[in-house]
């Protein structure tokens, strides 16, 4: 709609310019009959019952046209041109934390919400875009629990991105400097990339995370290898990253 928008405001604009074109080109007639009409030499004195001639039509009123055209034109393209650069500067995708993701549940406990929104005003101030923060866990108490931190917005650069950010939570856990493992990103593409048997002292967790050009995601779980968490990821994925 607003591409749509945009379009129709462009098509007015440049009718406006062409109209100007029209006032300008009259108005310059009608300036090359007035000098004319002064370097002529003086008529005879016209019959007395003979009507006097009409003098040439003041050019003014048509430079008045052709400014008001052209200034109406400029601002249609100025407003076309910011509203289809706010377009293609949007996102194609955005994420979601939905209330179930890749069959498991978001965990909405007081607790856990506080949590998320601290995490989430840290991201932010980080300057992370449109951030994002959940816990899910599976049906099960013992299931596994998924930290998830996404954003939404443009990237540079996804890959190096999500590689700077999965290489900064393994050094937080002291595992700094190992190398991550590539895998298959399936059907939305992307870089997806793991790290696994990070140890905080009272469990063993593995780190998964995904980035193309609009989005990016991240999980950590406290059970299973990278290989385990990446398929988990993918179906997590599904669920949250959607068409804007």
């Amino acid at each position: 709609m607003k591409a749509l928008l945009a379009i129709a405001v462009l098509i007015v604009g440049l009718a406006m310019l062409g109209l100007a074109a029209g006032f300008a080109a009259g108005a310059i007639r009608r300036t090359r009959a007035a000098e004319a009409a002064d370097d002529e030499s003086p008529a005879p004195p016209p019959h007395p019952y003979a009507a006097a001639p009409a003098p040439p039509e003041s050019p003014r009123g048509m430079w008045a046209g052709a400014g008001i055209s052209a200034a109406l034109g400029m601002g249609a393209l100025i407003t076309a041109a910011i509203a289809l650069l706010s377009v293609m500067a949007a996102p194609t995708r955005v994420l979601n934390t939905p209330a179930q993701a890749g069959g498991l549940q978001r965990d909405d406990s007081p607790g856990t919400r506080q949590l998320t929104d601290r995490q989430r005003e840290r991201l932010k101030a980080a300057g992370m875009p449109n951030p994002l923060t959940a816990v899910y866990h599976g049906a099960a108490a013992t299931t596994t629990t998924v930290l998830f931190i996404g954003a939404s917005g443009r990237l540079a650069d996804p890959a190096t991105q999500l590689k700077e950010f999965i290489s900064g939570l393994a050094t937080s856990t002291g595992a700094g400097g190992r190398a991550l493992t590539p895998y298959p990103a399936g059907r939305l593409k992307g870089t997806v990339m793991c790290i696994d048997q990070l140890s905080t002292g009272q469990a063993t967790l593995a780190t998964c995370g995904w980035a193309d050009e609009g989005t990016l995601g991240v999980i950590t779980t406290d059970a299973g290898d990278a290989a385990r968490t990446a398929g988990l990821l993918l179906s997590m994925r599904d669920d949250m990253e959607k068409k804007a």
